[in-house]
């Protein structure tokens, strides 16, 4: 198995969690109010220490294009058209990561919005939802997974394996975030 193919697989893992995340409700067509606000304000809490580390280790990773990871605008807006608060951490999780755990960080970060099809449609059926709430902006960005994956293919080489590293943690941090109080509030 080659190693975009691995890295493929592990993100596998990520789409069971998102789906595991929207299935918590009875009804899975339909996306509760609450259940939406607290998959944004996961997704926030992931980019917003993202953007800040891919920043921070920009001039280790040339030729990135650091802003296709970006964002934090459109989750702060989906929340505001929900009527949520707009959490005010800068969290770092991702401070003391090399730039190629970041890439595997990134890839995973792209890995969410495949799931973007299932929670437009989810939302769409919502009635709880505010009708500007309804069409999301994180959700409805267009993933850049091949770009991470070319990035990772002509610039990683020798670094594989600290890249898949970074997408093991990311996961696990993914998945602490889901279940963290103080993020899903």
């Amino acid at each position: 198995m080659n190693f975009l193919s691995l890295l493929q697989q592990q993100a596998g893992r990520l789409h069971e969690q998102i789906r595991g995340l929207l299935s918590a409700n009875p009804s899975n067509d339909v996306l509760p109010l609450k259940q939406y606000q607290q998959l944004l304000c996961i997704n926030l809490a992931y980019y917003r220490a993202l953007e800040r580390a891919l920043t921070e280790q920009a001039a280790y990773l040339p030729g990135y294009d650091r802003l296709l990871q970006c964002r934090t605008p459109y989750l702060v807006a989906d929340l505001l058209a929900t009527g949520a608060p707009i959490p005010q951490q800068y969290p770092t999780y991702f401070a003391s990561w090399s730039s190629w755990k970041l890439l595997g960080a990134a890839y995973v970060g792209e890995g969410l919005s495949t799931e973007a099809k299932e929670i437009n449609v989810a939302l769409q059926k919502s009635p709880l939802v505010p009708p500007m709430a309804r069409i999301s902006r994180f959700f409805n960005t267009s993933a850049s997974h091949q770009a991470v994956e070319s990035y990772v293919r002509v610039h990683a080489k020798g670094h594989e394996e600290e890249v898949f590293h970074g997408v093991q943690e990311a996961l696990q941090l993914y998945s602490n975030l889901a279940h963290d109080p103080a993020v899903v509030q």
